[in-house]
């Protein structure tokens, strides 16, 4: 077999993933006299960029270096862009340093930047893309013209940062001016913008857009965006139906060129999201009814497209503005404990998960008084109904998730809801006996755990139940704990008390660390 053929089976093979396949016919190879060459290597990463494999990639490196072989663009492309994938966003810099300042011949390319630009919106150092694109457009030798994807990562990295968001506006219309077609991807990049500017009028005509063009759909991401809008949005109240894209010139001229639908709120498709039947959202109670509508209308008509990080965004928009009748139903309707039954029972009575109808495991309702213990004045009514059923139509729940529960305490915490704290926290517990916590870094758990404890510290301590504050402050010793950042609340609660012995406690354990004690005591 000739060494084209070597060759092209082996790519073949790489592009499958199939690593023993590609290690045998490498062998026969090389005993057939034919040592690879740079076109093998570039298989070679090939498989090992598929497989994920950055230590495999590097080996192969040293093995041409070793064999006299010099690297060329395509093998500098597929490092980098395994360094993007594993976010070594470092080391990618490194080897665009080192091809940028060493080359002689291969000069970074279009791939190259687009590559060094995106990592630059990953790491949201937005003026260091702007230098890129700048550097590569007017470099003395061989300057490059920007392509679609160069545009698409330049517009990525502006939209990571909200006041670079008129360049991404400006490079989205220049990029259609240059003929570059309208993709999905691109809409999905406004998509972007509108999120973090909390854009919503735009962002519902966006989401429109991926329905009404026939090449389009929408997928979680949109939603993602959409949610992430209606959360920014609120937490800004002020720019409720205003502070729009769309108020602009700038704005206006993009719709034109890129979303040429007229009257796209009056269009009858019935797969449509139930957004109000108005170009823009007035107040908060029209914004939170149109997000529990459009979650609703996931349920029911795009189950596929509800996924963790679509309900964790989902969820922010209530507990980010301290909504807690919104996030408490939000909660019991779209979620459910991955844990056992037996465990769950005490975790869920905070919150009515006896929904009839639904496919969620582990549901129990049981009435508060199970927290009669701690002495707190108690409800009459069973938690979930404190504040309605929830929607007996929401019969798809996604597993509760660190995330999920990180947001459910801090929500407990802003709003002084002891009960709802206490059992998402109780759950949490529970959760860490899953795989889903040990499969977690080490650094990562310990992190997480400081936090949920610091929450359920501070939520204890507000129902002047300073002893087991303390007590859970105690049985975690382990934690880094600094008394002006961690414990000065407790600490000033203990003293609207009068409990001496518990701020003595504070004060010696956190001796050490803390700087600035406070001079009466």
């Amino acid at each position: 077999m000739s060494r084209y053929l070597y060759d092209s089976f082996i790519g073949g093979y790489a592009e499958t993933k199939n690593k023993d396949m590609v290690e045998k016919l490498l062998k026969e190879m090389q005993s057939e006299g034919f040592g690879p060459r740079e076109h093998t290597y570039t298989h070679i990463l090939k498989l090992h960029y598929h497989l994920r494999d950055f230590k495999a990639m590097a080996n192969v490196v040293d093995t041409m270096s070793q064999e006299g072989l010099e690297m060329n663009l395509d093998h500098y492309s597929l490092l980098m862009r395994m360094c993007f994938k594993t976010r070594r966003l470092r080391e990618l810099f490194q080897i665009f340093d080192l091809l940028k300042f060493r080359a002689t011949t291969n000069l970074p390319d279009e791939r190259i930047y687009s590559i060094a630009i995106g990592a630059c919106g990953a790491m949201k150092d937005t003026e260091r893309a702007l230098d890129l694109y700048k550097e590569m457009t007017t470099r003395p030798l061989n300057p490059l013209e920007p392509n679609q994807i160069i545009m698409n990562a330049l517009i990525y990295a502006c939209s990571t940062r909200r006041e670079y968001h008129y360049q991404a506006w400006q490079y989205l219309l220049e990029s259609r001016n240059r003929g570059y077609p309208i993709t999905q991807f691109t809409i999905e990049l406004m998509l972007n913008i509108c999120a973090v500017a909390g854009d919503v009028a735009y962002a519902r005509l966006l989401l429109l857009q991926l329905y009404v063009e026939p090449s389009f759909r929408p997928c979680p991401h949109s939603f993602q965006c959409l949610f992430r809008a209606y959360s920014i949005c609120l937490r800004r109240r002020s720019s409720l139906g205003a502070n729009s894209a769309l108020d602009t010139d700038l704005g206006m001229a993009i719709q034109k060129a890129l979303i040429p639908v007229d009257n796209i709120f009056s269009h009858t498709d019935a797969d449509l999201p139930p957004f109000l039947p108005v170009s823009r959202i007035a107040n908060v109670d029209q914004l939170l009814a149109e997000a529990h509508a459009v979650m609703r209308y996931l349920q029911g008509s795009h189950p596929d497209l509800i996924t963790d990080f679509v309900v964790n965004t989902y969820l922010s928009i209530a507990s980010n503005n301290h909504q807690n009748r919104e996030y408490r139903l939000w909660f019991a309707e779209s979620t459910a404990p991955m844990i056992d039954p037996e465990i769950s029972k005490v975790a869920d009575c905070a919150y009515d998960t006896n929904v009839p109808g639904t496919s969620s495991p582990h549901r129990v309702a049981v009435d508060s008084t199970a927290f009669d213990e701690d002495g707190v004045e108690m409800h009459t009514e069973p938690f979930g109904l404190r504040f309605g059923k929830p929607d007996p139509a929401f019969t798809v729940k996604v597993l509760r998730n660190r995330y999920i529960y990180q947001s459910a305490l801090e929500l407990a915490f802003r709003t002084k809801d002891f009960y709802f704290g206490k059992a998402v926290y109780a759950e949490r517990e529970a959760w860490k006996k899953t795989k889903e916590y040990e499969t977690l870094p080490p650094e990562e758990r310990q992190k997480m755990d400081f936090k949920a404890v610091q929450f359920m510290v501070d939520i204890y301590a507000r129902a002047h139940l300073l002893d087991k504050a303390w007590g859970l402050v105690w049985e975690h010793s382990e934690f880094p704990w600094v008394f002006d950042k961690h414990l000065l609340r407790f600490h000033t609660l203990a003293k609207q008390s009068g409990r001496r012995d518990i701020i003595d406690k504070i004060v010696e354990f956190t001796a050490e660390s803390r700087q600035n004690v406070d001079e009466e005591l």
